[in-house]
């Protein structure tokens, strides 16, 4: 285990001679969000007339990416309770100790704005507990499928009841909070106004005196909570939950289940049972309602259980079987124990694993594990199903405390307050000290936890697949891996059906970005994935517009007469619009006969996309005559993808065609030049030619000819718009272990990581400065006077105000309303 990063979230903790004790709320989104809960000081930390203190405290969210980078949520004056993300990642569900529950959601999807949806308030009560409700969906990883062929194979969907449902299955939105007095509220979110209807119930028959409590959903739909009041001599009561609405209220209905006595209580007399008491009950998981780990303690020991429940059979009496029919048996469920684990030390945090997983899991190499944290600064992997030690780390987080001086460090023992696990649980976040680290877990240098490559892949194609963020799974990959692990995530996807490649295709090219990104030298792979991705892009619009004539036409439909006829090898392009019929190529053929003009203006919408394809397709051409001098350059690994260069042909004709139909669409270049469009098609087919199917160029002297003479002939533009050359995402992955950062303030790494600069191309492009959209592909200028947004990640800009007057524009935008080309939030630009 290696701390990664450390960033310092509070900066005056430095000036005492204290370390902080309590637990720091916090929690992790499926986009790998952090939120955390920070004390600040309101003008002055010293005590106001009335004897308190002025303190603040402030909600804040950042992406572990790039943790400098943070975003205020709220700011309270009440001390918060509890945080947890929903299943989307866009809402954050915010408690306090007066009781009150509210819920922020990211507007217009910013992760720069906040707004306040709804609250509902329990005055005079303590939440211990709160849970989004399920929706229903859960999506199994089982290693042992790694092996398979198509990924609903390797990705089986659990069979799992949502929550709440309303008329016809709907999952509905809403949660559930457990107080200190045993009370139950649910808040349920209408789907139509946003406002929340609220209920109430008792978890017993009266009040109840709860310290700690847990939640889990089960898979019938029903919420289980497990309380406990602290002591020792008293009972683990766990009760079952179940929710329903009717058109005008909502119904909150709590059961007594299964309870049972910590096994420690038997170990101890009564003398030493008053000194230890319950510290910890957690659930495995949020989806795990069977397993319980439970931890008890003193100053100087602790001891941790685990428990499952299980369902037991008793046989029914002669009496009441059925004489003609096989014998049977009562169930009823009971929590059975299952390991213990003691250790010399108070137990500070359990950070239990998130990754739904097969219950029949058996297989080695791959170790699911439960980390659990002491205050002598030791941490522990259990696993997961065995419940055995898999491995101790003593002072794991010695390296993210360099701040403090060697004395005060030779007294302090630094010890995690609070710990969640990654998605992929690859990775460890650890509160403690005023700071949050970031630790890998598998990427080892012993080899104890090393993770072979077969199973990061499958990690990485569960995110590709379920829609959640890849970064912490890239915490697992190795430096001299990524290209392996290129190679076979290429080959899986070739070997799924096409309606799954179609779904998946440009989620793919963005994780192939991030995976190069984190490489010390797959900046120019990156670059070039960058582009192929929006490419591909593009060209997935291009086609979907191409419709058949009629819908009971049994032949080919126009993209697919498209692609066979641009498999000839003919240059000509006048000769291969012969072969094609106009009319296949209208935006939509139902209404070409009235509305021409309607059908020009959304042809003349496309035009920004279409200039990026020609000017993408000078960068290529222009760069040939440097391949076989140059081993890396931008577009230096496209020129040897055939199916690359054939795209780019059939685009060239699709524009072609659609220039006919609306002349404002054409691409426009600076030239003295009649006919660009017919000369790069003419050049491109050359160099697919020249482009052999084992990925070699082998060029003629006619095409670097051509090639040599294009950048007289044709002013080429700058290569930013194409490539992205100044992309910043993932590049804490090229850093040393062990960075320090602070809230606010951008590492020198950044400052330094300048746009990559390639001198021999310096006599083909032209330089700009300015700035560009990279969903729209329009040039901002230098400063842009409208409001813009910013992804997150690799750092690019766009407008944040629609362009597209047409519904084809409007679609394209709104396909990136929620997350950048490479899968990053957006960010509202100052």
């Amino acid at each position: 285990m290696e701390v990664l990063y450390s960033i310092d979230v509070e900066g005056e903790i430095k000036q005492n001679d204290w370390l902080t004790e309590g637990k720091c709320c916090c929690c992790l989104s499926c986009q790998n969000l952090m939120c955390i809960c920070k004390q600040s000081t309101s003008g002055s930390d010293k005590e106001d007339a009335a004897g308190k203190f002025n303190v603040i405290y402030e909600v804040i969210v950042f992406d572990l990416d790039k943790p400098w980078e943070f975003f205020t949520v709220m700011t309270s004056p009440v001390s918060v309770t509890c945080m947890t993300w929903d299943r989307t990642g866009t809402r954050l569900l915010i408690t306090d100790m007066d009781g009150q529950c509210q819920v922020w959601q990211m507007e217009d999807f910013f992760i720069n704005k906040w707004k306040l949806l709804g609250k509902s308030s329990i005055p005079g009560e303590e939440i211990l507990a709160m849970a989004w409700f399920h929706t229903g969906v859960q999506i199994n990883f089982n290693p042992e499928k790694r092996d398979a062929v198509t990924y609903t194979e390797k990705f089986l969907r659990s069979k799992f009841t949502p929550t709440l449902t309303q008329f016809g299955g709907q999952p509905l939105d809403g949660w559930l909070a457990v107080t200190e007095t045993g009370l139950i509220s649910v808040g349920v979110i209408n789907q139509q106004d946003q406002t929340i209807m609220t209920a109430q119930a008792s978890l017993g028959g009266s009040h109840l005196r709860l310290s700690l409590a847990t939640i889990a959903h089960t898979g019938t739909g029903e919420v289980m909570v497990a309380t406990a009041d602290g002591q020792l001599s008293s009972t683990i009561q766990c009760f079952l939950v179940t929710v329903r609405v009717t058109q005008s209220a909502v119904k909150v209905l709590a059961k007594a289940s299964s309870s049972l006595y910590m096994k420690s209580q038997m170990d101890y007399g009564a003398q030493d049972s008053q000194k230890m008491m319950v510290s910890h009950i957690q659930f495995l998981n949020a989806e795990s309602s069977d397993t319980l780990i439970l931890c008890c303690g003193s100053q100087g020991y602790s001891c941790l259980e685990v428990w499952q429940l299980i369902d037991q059979h008793i046989p029914l009496n002669k009496l009441f079987q059925m004489s003609s029919g096989p014998d049977t048996a009562y169930k009823i469920p009971k929590w059975m124990h299952k390991a213990t684990i003691p250790h010399a030390s108070y137990l500070s945090a359990i950070a239990g694993p998130t990754l739904p997983m097969s219950k029949t899991f058996m297989e080695t190499g791959f170790s699911p594990y439960i980390a659990v944290a002491y205050r002598d600064s030791t941490i522990k992997l259990i696993h997961r199903y065995t419940h055995q030690v898999i491995h101790t780390y003593f002072d794991a987080l010695g390296a993210a405390n360099q701040s403090i001086s060697p004395t005060k460090r030779q007294k302090l023992t630094i010890h995690a307050s609070n710990m969640i696990q990654t998605l992929s649980g690859c990775g460890l976040i650890a509160l403690h000290d005023g700071k949050v680290s970031v630790l890998r877990v598998y990427n080892m240098r012993d080899g104890l936890m090393a993770m072979n490559p077969s199973y990061v892949c499958l990690l990485l194609e569960y995110a590709m697949v379920t829609g959640q963020d890849w970064w912490d799974a890239m915490l697992a990959v190795k430096q001299n891996t990524i290209d392996g692990i290129s190679q076979k995530l290429t080959e899986n996807y070739f070997k799924q059906t096409y309606s799954m490649q179609d779904v998946v295709s440009i989620r793919l090219v963005a994780l192939k970005v991030a995976l190069y990104s984190s490489a010390n030298n797959g900046h120019q792979r990156a670059m070039d994935y960058h582009a192929r991705l929006v490419l591909q892009s593009i060209t997935a619009l291009f086609r979907g517009l191409l419709r058949p004539k009629s819908a009971n036409q049994q032949e080919k439909t126009p993209a697919e007469k498209l692609g066979a006829l641009c498999k000839t090898t003919d240059g000509n392009l006048e000769n291969i619009l012969l072969n094609l019929e106009i009319e296949d190529f209208l935006i939509d053929s139902r209404k070409r006969d009235k509305s021409q003009g309607a059908e020009e203006s959304a042809l003349q919408s496309l035009q920004p996309l279409i200039q990026w394809v020609a000017d993408f397709t000078l960068h290529l051409l222009a760069t040939i005559p440097m391949y076989q001098s140059y081993s890396s350059f931008p577009g230096s690994s496209l020129l040897t993808d055939r199916s690359l260069l054939n795209t780019l042909r059939e685009l060239l004709v699709i524009v072609r065609v659609w220039g006919i139909i609306s002349p404002s669409c054409l691409p426009v270049f600076t030239t003295s030049s009649t006919d660009c469009l017919a000369h790069l098609f003419k050049v491109v087919t050359k160099a697919w030619q020249c482009c052999k199917e084992g990925g070699g160029v082998e060029c003629d002297d006619a095409l670097l000819d051509e090639c040599c003479l294009l950048p007289s002939k044709i002013v080429i533009p700058s290569m930013n718009q194409s490539f992205r050359l100044d992309d910043s995402g993932y590049s804490i992955f090229t850093q040393p272990s062990s960075q320090m950062f602070s809230l606010g303030e951008e590492p020198e790494f950044m400052y330094n990581r300048k746009k990559l600069k390639f001198p021999f191309l310096s006599d083909v492009l032209t330089e700009s400065q300015q700035n560009h959209d990279i969903i729209r592909q329009v040039h901002l200028g230098a400063r842009p006077s409208d409001a813009v947004r910013r992804c997150t990640r690799c750092g690019g800009y766009s407008l944040i105000k629609s362009l597209g007057k047409s519904p084809i524009m409007k679609s394209w935008e709104a396909r990136w309303r929620k997350n950048c080309l490479c899968g990053g939030l957006w960010k509202v630009e100052k």
